[in-house]
């Protein structure tokens, strides 16, 4: 994916200038916090360790408040005071383009043997979960975990299993509950907002999955991967280096790429140790490849291959534009089979699942119109009218006539009548309650108290409901109950949303985890339960006392008294900077990390900048060099 493609987000496009302008010391210092931390968050104490050659704990300190003022490190404030700082995720793409090029042979496809195929992906798997979640709903039981009946229905509707996520080692509320695919499938719910968690149940948020629904697949899957990426990798640096690094643009879809390789070559960059990581790098690509994005394989000596199904680099990282969403049309069977390809809008595809049966979940999708599938659309305010309109207007090639006929004589026997709280049997029509009562087969089961309803013995129901189906009488499923609508499957009736919308809503998706701590799975990033952090050091804060110190100090490089020398070089511990010194003729720079006593000397890093060399604990006596100076780096 060329850097040079056009219309970033605007996000991203700020971070590309940011980098434009960044000081090389501090790309530098940038550079070895990710190869340390990678977005895992780190503290003061940890981050005292990563060195730079050559550069002064003044220097670096420094470059760190540049890089925090560029809002390249971000912070977080503990209830106790402690900060945590962490490299936001948004930028965390762009910084591995930026610093890393991964190196991977390329393997041809003969001789790989694909062990995991790229699954029809999350996106859909979503999708029909959620559908199943409005059709069957998310109950809970008494300690708060959704019923087994139900998170069974959710299962059905995915190709997601639990073998592709097994070795990912997730920690998840109710691990003892739920499976891991479920428990995936429900955190992208909740994390996303496409559900939320109530008291008896979880329930779908409409006007959120409108918004989500109405995005392209490209769209979702640049909300997704993102979000698989932080949530359900191992906290490790050295994976996380991995799952980032695998997103690179050097890798093309539909390639296969010798994973092993890369591994070797990232054990070069210090970046992991082969040996501790590959098993951590082998499962997260069968998760890939569970999710849909990617295959997995071995070539003949059982080196690890991976081919992406999709480009990641452009969905991880923009450079161009996305696709709206699709305009694609689906195809009405004579078998009452209707076939969904991969271009039909989600927000279509929604209102389909409403009214039909799925019979094959695949990029291909099947679904089929029957009349229970009927019945259930009618229950949740989709009439058999409508149903045949949807089928006007976004199929290809019509309605088969024997397919509008049956919907139609479908739409005449559903819900004429209906069982209310009270049992009391309602009609549509007078003339229905007519035929009702002349009924040979319901007498002594009902009585008639107007002319649309009926008293019905309460032990009567199913058998009154079987003989009114039966009797082309069909009732609803669901009981009326005051105050109560029946319909639980949100219709989203807006299938035409502005694209401007689109594009806000897509962001806003984008930005969910950086403030949400809702979902089921443990993240392990944990920033988002403190306090965010914007009070930055000031430079002159390094340098306390700097008015004070005598200008010669800084600008004069000259043989000083002994004591006055000492005092030079204490002054440089305190401020973590370095002295400039000569010895034997040559000029070397020196940065002191401990004075001693009883002889006084001072130990620390000497470097010889001609050379390009250091001598780490070094020892220095007063009578070991002849001029010095205090170098304190610009902080103005």
């Amino acid at each position: 994916m060329s850097t040079e493609m056009n219309e970033d987000r605007p996000q991203e496009s700020a971070i590309r200038s940011i980098l434009r302008t960044l000081a090389p010391e501090d790309a530098e210092l940038l550079k070895r916090l990710i190869v340390r931390f990678a977005g895992q968050p780190f503290s003061d104490d940890a981050r005292t360790t990563v060195k730079s050659s050559g550069r002064s704990g003044a220097e670096l300190e420094l470059s760190f408040i540049r890089l925090r003022r560029a809002g390249l490190i971000q912070a977080v404030k503990k209830a106790w005071g402690e900060k945590l700082y962490y490299i936001p995720l948004e930028s965390l793409g762009l910084l591995y383009r930026q610093f890393f090029t991964p190196k991977a042979e390329v393997v041809p496809d003969s001789k790989v043997h694909r062990i995991s195929e790229a699954k029809p992906g999350l996106a859909l798997d979503l999708l029909h979960a959620l559908a199943a979640a409005a059709e069957h709903g998310l109950p809970l039981t008494a300690k708060g975990t959704v019923h087994k009946k139900n998170i069974q229905k959710l299962l059905e509707a995915v190709h997601l299993k639990d073998s592709d996520l097994e070795a990912l080692q997730l920690q998840y509320a109710h691990a003892e509950i739920y499976p891991l695919a479920a428990a995936v499938l429900l955190d992208m719910m909740l994390w996303l907002g496409l559900a939320v968690k109530e008291s008896q149940e979880i329930l779908l948020e409409e006007e959120r999955l409108g918004e989500w629904l109405g995005l392209s697949e490209q769209e979702m899957n640049r909300v997704l991967l993102p979000a698989v990426l932080d949530r359900y990798g191992m906290n490790s640096p050295a994976l996380q280096h991995f799952r980032y690094l695998l997103c690179h643009p050097s890798f093309q879809p539909g390639v296969w790429y010798d994973m092993t390789n890369m591994l070797d070559w990232m054990e070069r960059e210090v970046l992991l140790t082969r040996s501790a990581s590959e098993a951590g790098a082998r499962a997260w690509m069968t998760a890939m490849a569970g999710f849909g994005w990617g295959d997995t394989g071995e070539d003949g000596s059982g080196r690890c291959c991976f081919r992406w199904a999709m480009d990641p680099a452009f969905v991880l990282v923009s450079g161009g534009q996305d696709r709206e969403a699709g305009e694609g049309r689906f195809y009405v069977q004579p078998d009452f089979d209707v076939i969904v390809p991969p271009d039909v809008p989600y927000r279509i595809r929604w209102k389909l699942l409403a009214c039909s049966e799925r019979v094959q979940s695949e990029r291909m999708s099947i679904y089929r119109l029957t009349r229970s599938s009927t019945a259930r659309a009618v229950e949740n305010g989709m009439s058999a009218a409508e149903m045949t309109q949807l089928l006007d207007n976004f199929s290809s090639g019509g309605v088969p006539e024997n397919v509008r006929l049956a919907l139609e004589q479908w739409g005449r026997e559903i819900g004429r009548t209906r069982f209310e709280e009270a049992t009391v049997l309602s009609c549509s029509a007078e003339e229905d309650g007519d035929r009702i009562e002349t009924h040979p087969k319901l007498k002594g089961h009902l009585q008639r108290i107007g002319p649309k309803h009926f008293l019905v013995n309460r032990g009567a129901v199913p058998e009154v409901r079987k003989i009114l189906d039966s009797s082309g009488l069909s009732p609803l499923k669901a009981i009326a109950e005051p105050g109560r609508t029946v319909s639980t499957y949100p219709l989203i009736h807006d299938s035409t949303p502005d694209l401007a919308g689109q594009r806000i809503d897509k962001e806003k998706f984008r930005q969910t985890g950086l403030s949400a701590a809702g979902g089921l799975v443990y993240s392990g990033r944990n920033i988002q339960y403190f306090e965010p952090d914007s009070d930055i050091p000031k430079p002159e804060s390094l340098f306390p006392g700097y008015g004070q110190v005598p200008k010669m100090w800084t600008q004069d490089f000259r043989n000083y008294h002994g004591t006055t020398a000492q005092h030079i070089m204490e002054q440089a511990l305190e401020w973590q900077t370095k002295v400039l010194i000569s010895r034997g003729g040559s000029r070397l720079e020196f940065i002191p990390r401990a004075i001693r006593s009883h002889p006084w000397a001072v130990e620390g890093t000497l470097f010889d900048p001609e050379r390009d060399g250091y001598e780490d604990g070094a020892l220095l006596s007063p009578g070991d060099w002849e001029q010095i100076r205090l170098i304190v780096p610009s902080f103005t």
